[in-house]
């Protein structure tokens, strides 16, 4: 098989990229668990919760079109199941703190959010074909708006930079995800015109806000350590995304990586956040 062009350490290192994605938040049960009940909610845990759903609207739909490409579909059928189950938890754990509040506003866009959710999850939790991912491509996008304008109405009510630096980088998650779903996308024959734009859009945005992260004045030595690791992985996501062949088994071979690093970034992403919400 011709490798694409990339040296061969670059390519052990995506390959070896594999063992951090195992430990991804999102792969075992135990993880799945570990979005706190309502009462252990703070507001700044309620906006990396209120970020992740975004993230994880994102990742359903990269999933959905992934298991299409056959890539990885065993993995991406676990990943999509633990999303799904995930993203209900979240919904749950945020309706509620949004209650606790006395937040009519939010708990207005959480009924909506769940709304939205319910028609979301009959499309993505059928088996994932061609056919069905215009119906994906349009909900996924429904089911982001909703969930970004919760998490802008939690980070308001906090007031503060910490909550923004959440928001920011809780962000960074789903704009991974969201780079990776127009790559699958592109590679399951979607080709419209915000398919097209969108990898490089998000790519974009994703860069101008790790600036933002690396330069905050609340940034810890931890938290500095995770953005220098957020910038590695980045590197490898970038690569990945990006690269092109006209042969189906350098195709297959970009395909993987995609699916790999864009789970690495991800879960380096997610850990940065958590710093940012720990703070106080």
């Amino acid at each position: 098989m011709k490798l694409p062009a990339c040296s061969a350490n670059r390519r052990q290192l995506l390959q070896a990229g594999v063992g951090l994605a195992a430990w991804s938040l999102f792969r075992s049960a135990s993880a799945t668990a570990a979005a706190p009940a309502a009462p252990g909610i703070n507001m700044l845990e309620a906006i990396n919760q209120a970020g992740r759903q975004r993230m994880l609207s994102q990742r359903m739909a990269k999933l959905y079109a992934q298991v299409i490409r056959e890539t990885r579909p065993e993995e991406a059928h676990k990943l999509l199941g633990d999303s799904m189950a995930l993203f209900e938890k979240q919904l749950e754990n945020l309706h509620g703190f949004a209650q606790q509040q006395n937040a009519k506003d939010i708990v207005a866009t959480y009924d909506q959010l769940g709304n939205r959710w319910q028609e979301y999850k009959r499309v993505v939790a059928a088996e994932p074909t061609r056919e069905g991912l215009p119906q994906i491509a349009a909900l996924n996008e429904q089911v982001l708006a909703n969930a970004h304008a919760g998490t802008v109405q939690f980070e308001k009510l906090h007031g503060g930079s910490l909550g923004k630096l959440v928001n920011m980088s809780g962000r960074q998650r789903m704009l991974s995800q969201r780079m990776s779903k127009f790559y699958f996308f592109r590679r399951d024959g979607m080709l419209t015109a915000e398919v097209i734009k969108g990898l490089d859009a998000a790519r974009g945005e994703f860069l101008a806000a790790m600036k933002v992260l690396k330069q905050a004045s609340e940034n810890t030595n931890d938290i500095n350590s995770w953005v220098s690791i957020g910038e590695t992985q980045w590197l490898f996501f970038d690569e990945a995304v990006r690269a092109d062949s006209s042969d189906r088994q350098e195709l297959a071979y970009h395909d993987n990586n995609v699916a790999v690093t864009s789970e690495n970034l991800l879960q380096v992403m997610d850990k940065l956040t958590n710093f940012y919400a720990a703070l106080t």
